[in-house]
């Protein structure tokens, strides 16, 4: 009796009968369903690295991306003195820049260095990978696949104790699925210098903004301790909830990485190109239609000024060329714009594709298209100064700023390199510009060249007879005391009458 009812004594029951119930779980066939067979229901098999949903993934091409693969591994093995310290990674760049090949071939050298690697790649078009439900459940389940049996057992442990931890919050599936029984694991006498490497790919693809920024923190949380051989790199564009996560963090135990011009993107671009198309030139079933000599050097220099450091635009144009179906030289013609392409061919759909994904994201696009119509339509500067445009278009200082933040990933607001005081826009890739400017591309987010330059100096006209100087009816007033906007106001109706 004394098994029903632990700590009790002294008391008797008569005339009942007991029935003991003990809960297990069974698949279809009635089956004993054990823990970690129970996490497997849980995994998400296309975001492992060397998952077949994925193959072929992109990777960096040999020779290009040297010095930030080495950096990378570096810090991995701690050889870096400045990123000794650190147990998370940031890696981060525009749209197109080449992340994920990034991360792709990082993952490679480990896995082929036998280190403890769990990865999650994030993809909005799956609907697996287009959520967080199952990250945690599928870093689990890589880590105990790699680790000795005390990890794997105390992952069964955890399902069986709750058979619905995978519906728990994220903060319950770390702790219990990972940070619980790596601890286990360490007190079995496993060496903590055998570090264990999570990699988090394409963090802003999952669907929900605050989502990402609670994957952020939580992977700082898991270290907080630093008690677990653990380093986490995270791969991602700089969105604004992403990026104010990261903001917030203590800088020792983060490494940053900007893609940007210092780590020679644009050689290495130029190089994958010539690489690529030395390739089209021996193995295309038209190869011996092909001039030595093709393609020129000037048209080889203009795909990589309209790559704008940004391996997309580069390894679209190669996908598009290399067809076996069609005339290399001929698609070439169409790429650069020497030749029009067939009815249905598009040469940058899949460009195409990830720009609509992110104005679709955006709210007041309508303004946002405005504000970058005065980038694309004048001159570098003084035009793309921020002031300038929110005086133009009557915003208040500051809005520009808050209608860019998540458009980091092809717009950059920033200080004026002769200047620190003036807050100017950049387009990251030229070839956004080709795509707003082309209604057959870009659809509804069309800008019409002409009717912009007609509400342009619309406004600019408006804004300068708002103006003081220009109430006088001297004819000399009106430039006396005139402000920089004024005279930009007086250029752009010159230039566009």
């Amino acid at each position: 009796m004394s098994q029903y009812f632990p700590g009790s004594s002294n008391f008797t029951i008569e005339g009942s009968t007991f029935n003991t119930v003990t809960y297990r779980n069974q698949n279809a066939k009635g089956s004993i369903i054990g823990g970690f067979e129970r996490l497997q229901e849980y995994v998400a098999h296309g975001a492992f690295h060397d998952s077949a949903e994925r193959f072929d993934p992109p990777k960096c091409h040999h020779n290009t991306r040297v010095a930030i693969i080495n950096r990378i591994t570096d810090w991995i093995n701690g050889l870096n003195e400045d990123t000794r310290e650190a147990l998370i990674m940031w890696l981060y760049g525009a749209a197109g820049a080449g992340k994920s090949a990034i991360v792709q071939t990082i993952a490679e050298i480990l896995d082929g260095q036998h280190f403890v690697l769990a990865s999650f790649f994030f993809w909005r078009n799956d609907p697996q990978r287009g959520t967080a439900k199952l990250l945690v459940t599928t870093l689990a389940y890589q880590l105990a696949v790699k680790l000795p049996l005390v990890f794997r057992e105390r992952l069964g442990q955890a399902f069986e104790k709750d058979p619905l931890i995978n519906t728990r919050s994220l903060e319950a599936q770390f702790k219990a699925l990972i940070r619980e029984p790596l601890l286990e694991l360490l007190h079995s006498g496993f060496p903590t210098n055998n570090h264990l490497v999570i990699i988090i790919d394409g963090l802003d693809e999952c669907d929900d903004p605050k989502v990402q920024a609670r994957i952020v923190d939580l992977s700082f949380e898991l270290l907080r301790g630093r008690d677990i051989p653990l380093k986490i790199l995270i791969a991602s564009r700089p969105e604004i909830e992403i990026s104010s996560s990261f903001d917030g963090k203590p800088f020792s135990t983060l490494a940053r990485i900007a893609l940007d011009n210092n780590y020679q993107s644009v050689e290495d671009i130029r190089h994958f190109l010539a690489d690529k198309f030395n390739e089209i030139k021996t193995q295309h079933r038209l190869r011996s239609y092909i001039p030595i000599g093709w393609p020129a050097q000037d048209s080889l220099n203009t795909l990589v000024r309209k790559s704008s450091g940004q391996f997309i635009y580069a390894s679209t144009v190669v996908k598009y060329v290399a067809s076996a179906h069609h005339r290399p030289m001929h698609r070439l013609e169409v790429v650069l714009g020497i030749q029009l392409p067939k009815a249905g061919d598009n040469p940058f759909a899949e460009l195409d594709a990830l720009y609509r994904h992110i104005l679709m994201g955006v709210e007041d696009v309508d303004l946002i298209l405005q504000i970058i119509g005065f980038v694309i339509l004048h001159p570098p500067y003084p035009f793309n100064s921020v002031a300038e445009i929110e005086d133009v278009l009557s915003l208040a200082p500051g809005d520009v700023e808050l209608l860019m933040q998540n458009l980091g990933s092809l717009i950059s607001v920033k200080n004026h390199p002769f200047d620190p005081e003036i807050l100017t826009i950049c387009i990251l890739h030229a070839s956004f510009k080709d795509y707003l400017l082309d209604q057959s591309r870009s659809k509804d987010f069309f800008l019409d060249s002409l009717k912009m330059h007609t509400h342009y100096a619309e406004l600019y006209l408006a804004h300068m007879t708002e103006h003081p100087s220009f109430q006088s009816n001297s004819s000399l007033q009106p430039f006396k005391g005139t402000t920089p906007s004024i005279l930009i106001c007086l250029n752009f109706c010159v230039l566009t009458a």
